[in-house]
C-alpha cells in the first residue's frame, strides 16, 4: 500500500517504482505461489491491481513502471481500511482460507489525517502474530514520518516489521540488504535419524539454500553437522556461487552417533562465525543460524544458545519428529515465530516455503538506517 500524496513529489515516487520493481523482482511470482496487489492512496485509496490481476511477474512488474503518481492528502486510515475489505479477500484472489500468509507492506511519509489504530488492529485481528495465516503488517517509513503511528501501524514486536530511512533514495539499499547475509545450517546427524531421512534433510537444505543468491557479496552459507561431536562441512567463504554449494549438499556426508545440540552451538559460534571463517559481522551483515534437530540434546543448550545471540547471531530452530519442543524455543530465544516443528522428516519439503519466506525476512536491516 503506497503513499501516493503531494508531499512526497514526483521525484521521490520514482523511487517508490524502482523500489517495487526490485522487490517484486525477487519474487516467485504466479497463482500457485507468490501473488501480488497494489493500493495507492492519497486522500482516498485506488485499486492499481488485486492479488489476481495478473499471473506473472513480467505484467506486475510492466505495470509498475507505468504506476502514475496521484497526489492528494494523506489518508492512511482509509487506505488500511480499503486494503483490508477490497483486497485481502477471496474475490480479489487472498487465499487465507487456504493459509496462506496474508502480508502488507505500508509506504508513506507523513502523518496520517485520519486515524489509523483502529484500521490497523481489524486486519491484525483477522490473523496472528507469526509469519503462518493471517495478515501481518510491515510499514516502510520515510523522512519525516510520524513514528508512534507506524508503531501502532505494525505487529509486535515494531522493531521486528517496522524501517525507518531518511530518504528515498535509500528505499532500495532495503531491497539490497535483504538478500546479504551469512546464513550457518546447523545439522543433527544422530544415529536417530537414519540414512533414508538425512536424504529428505539434504533435499531441505537443497530446496532452502536454492532461493539464496550465494557470492561473496551477497548471501554466504556455511554448514555444521553434528552428532556426538560438531564438524564444519562448509565455512562461510568456501563457496561463491549457488551451484557448486547445491552440488555439494546432494554428497553432503551422513555419520550417526548421540545428539550434541548445546556443543554444536558453542561449536559454530568459535570456528564458523568468525572472520576467518568468513562472517562479515563487523561488516554490519547479519548472522543468522538454522537448527535442524529430531531430538533431545543430551547436553545443555541454554548457556550455548544464548552465548550464540549474545554474539548477534538470529537463532531458529527447527524440530522433527522427537525434538525436544522446550528447547527449540531456547534456542530460538524464546520468539515462537523462529520456531518450527514437523511430525515427520517428508513433512520437511512443505516447509520449506514457509522458513525461506521467514529467513528473508531475518535479514532485512535495522530500524534506523541514515543513508
Amino acid at each position: 500500500m503506497v503513499d501516493g500524496s503531494w508531499s512526497i513529489g514526483a521525484e521521490n515516487f520514482e523511487q517508490i517504482r524502482q523500489f517495487l520493481f526490485t522487490l517484486v523482482d525477487s519474487f516467485d511470482v504466479s497463482p500457485d505461489h507468490v501473488r501480488i496487489g497494489l493500493v495507492q492512496y492519497s486522500d482516498n485509496p485506488l485499486t492499481e491491481f488485486l492479488l489476481n490481476t495478473f499471473e506473472n511477474k513480467d505484467d506486475i512488474l510492466n505495470n509498475i513502471i507505468k504506476l502514475p503518481y496521484r497526489g492528494g492528502g494523506t489518508m492512511t486510515g482509509k487506505g488500511l481500511e480499503f486494503m483490508s475489505n477490497e483486497h485481502f479477500v477471496g474475490k480479489a484472489g487472498s487465499r487465507a482460507a487456504q493459509k496462506v500468509p496474508q502480508i502488507a507492506v505500508v509506504i508513506t511519509d507523513g502523518k496520517s489525517q485520519d486515524d489509523v489504530e483502529s484500521h490497523a488492529k481489524n486486519l491484525r485481528r483477522r490473523g496472528i502474530v507469526l509469519y503462518a495465516i493471517g495478515v501481518i503488517i510491515f510499514a516502510i517509513g520515510v523522512g519525516d514520518v510520524n513514528q508512534q503511528q507506524l508503531e501502532s501501524i505494525v505487529n509486535l514486536p515494531a522493531h521486528h516489521f517496522l524501517y525507518t530511512i531518511d530518504s528515498y533514495q535509500a528505499l532500495q539499499r532495503l531491497t539490497d540488504t535483504a538478500k546479504l547475509a551469512d546464513f550457518v545450517f546447523i545439522v543433527d546427524e544422530s544415529g536417530s535419524i537414519g540414512s533414508e531421512n538425512f536424504d529428505l534433510v539434504r533435499s531441505f537444505l537443497l530446496s532452502i539454500v536454492s532461493g539464496f543468491d550465494v557470492g561473496d557479496k551477497r548471501v554466504r552459507v556455511g554448514i555444521v553437522t553434528y552428532s556426538d561431536q560438531a564438524t564444519a562441512l562448509v565455512y562461510l567463504n568456501n563457496f561463491n556461487e549457488t551451484d557448486s554449494l547445491l552440488n555439494f549438499i546432494k554428497i553432503l556426508p551422513y555419520r550417526g552417533g548421540g545428539t550434541n545440540t548445546g556443543a554444536a552451538l558453542d561449536f559454530t559460534r568459535k570456528n564458523i562465525f568468525t572472520e576467518d571463517a568468513g562472517s562479515r559481522k563487523d561488516k554490519g551483515v547479519q548472522q543468522v543460524a538454522v537448527v535442524i534437530t529430531d531430538g533431545e540434546s543430551q547436553d545443555n543448550v541454554t548457556e550455548a544458545a544464548a552465548a550464540l545471540r549474545r554474539a548477534g547471531v538470529t537463532v531458529f530452530s527447527i524440530g522433527v519428529e522427537g525434538a525436544n519442543k522446550k528447547q527449540l524455543e531456547v534456542m530460538a530465544g524464546q520468539d515462537k515465530a523462529r520456531v518450527f516443528y514437523v511430525d515427520n522428516f517428508d513433512a520437511l519439503e512443505k516447509l520449506y516455503k514457509n522458513i525461506t519466506e521467514v529467513l528473508c525476512n531475518s535479514t532485512k536491516p535495522g530500524k534506523q538506517l541514515n543513508v
